[in-house]
């Protein structure tokens, strides 16, 4: 007894194979076997890998070595030994089988030391093209609210505080730290409350970068808070709640700022525009 029109063929052009229980791609709405139906399997064309907040990056992918397979990555892993690339199902394809054991494992420590240090470059890189969007995108209004929505996930993961603050009262910055013999630090993703004053979330940030802080202090330098963006001050009031510092548009949550030492005695007190300038090429 036939059934010619029970199953589907799938629309890859270098499977066509019969499938009885086909999946329809939700972007394109052909239908795959269970090996194709994923978007990376059969490289969808109604995919585009695009970028809301800069311009429209392309992948590349990298067919698997062996002669049979048909899975394309788009990240490229290759053999320590041959140094060809397979996917994941076929990456003990033999090629170590030959070496003695001792032999072998020196040859995978070094593999993996390699990927991690590649990995590392690659993400260094990542990072710094992604910051270069979101402060592009931060000078459009209409791409203003995604950026900053953007780095505020990046900032969660990662942002340091006192863990005493109730996740729905944080609000998170990434903070520079004052320049000390001229050496610029980093910046350092912080946390602080909602609830708290400014007095308070600079001595927080003080702990956390472990600098000094000589505040409560008469005739010493003190630390102040300005806005990366402009070097605008931002703790002319210590008392000011940096909740309400929020809901009034002076700062975001997500956004950067910058704890520098001042003469609090100077009025109007500010930040010299050439440490402004250094401040802002470390984040870059």
């Amino acid at each position: 007894m036939e059934f010619p029109d029970f199953g589907k063929q799938c629309a890859n052009k270098d499977c066509k194979q019969l499938d009885f229980l086909p999946v329809k791609c939700d972007k394109c709405n052909a239908l795959f076997c269970k090996d194709h139906s994923r978007f990376d399997s059969h490289q969808c064309v109604s995919i585009e890998c695009t970028n809301d907040l800069g311009p429209k990056l392309e992948t590349t992918w990298f067919k698997c070595t062996l002669d049979s397979c048909m899975s394309k990555n788009p990240c490229e892993m290759l053999c320590p030994k041959c140094d060809k690339h397979y996917c994941l199902a076929h990456r003990h394809h033999g090629c170590l089988d030959e070496l003695p054991g001792k032999e072998a494992r020196k040859v995978l420590r070094e593999a993996a030391k390699k990927s991690k240090d590649q990995f590392a470059i690659a993400k260094g890189e990542a990072d710094k093209k992604i910051e270069a969007s979101l402060r592009q995108a931060e000078l459009q209004p209409e791409k203003r609210r995604m950026a900053q929505q953007i780095r505020l996930m990046k900032l969660k993961g990662k942002a340091l505080g006192d863990n005493k603050i109730p996740v729905i009262d944080r609000v998170y910055f990434t903070i520079h730290p004052p320049i000390k013999d001229n050496i610029v630090s980093s910046p350092v993703p912080l946390f602080t409350s909602k609830t708290w004053t400014v007095g308070r979330t600079i001595d927080l940030f003080a702990v956390r970068l472990k600098i000094e802080n000589r505040n409560d202090k008469s005739n010493t330098p003190k630390l102040r808070l300005f806005k990366l963006e402009d070097g605008e001050h931002l703790s002319n009031q210590m008392d000011c709640v940096i909740g309400r510092m929020v809901s009034d548009g002076l700062i975001f949550n997500g956004d950067s700022l910058i704890l520098h030492y001042v003469d609090a005695t100077r009025n109007p007190v500010e930040i010299e525009p050439e440490k402004l300038v250094e401040y802002k090429l470390s984040s870059v």
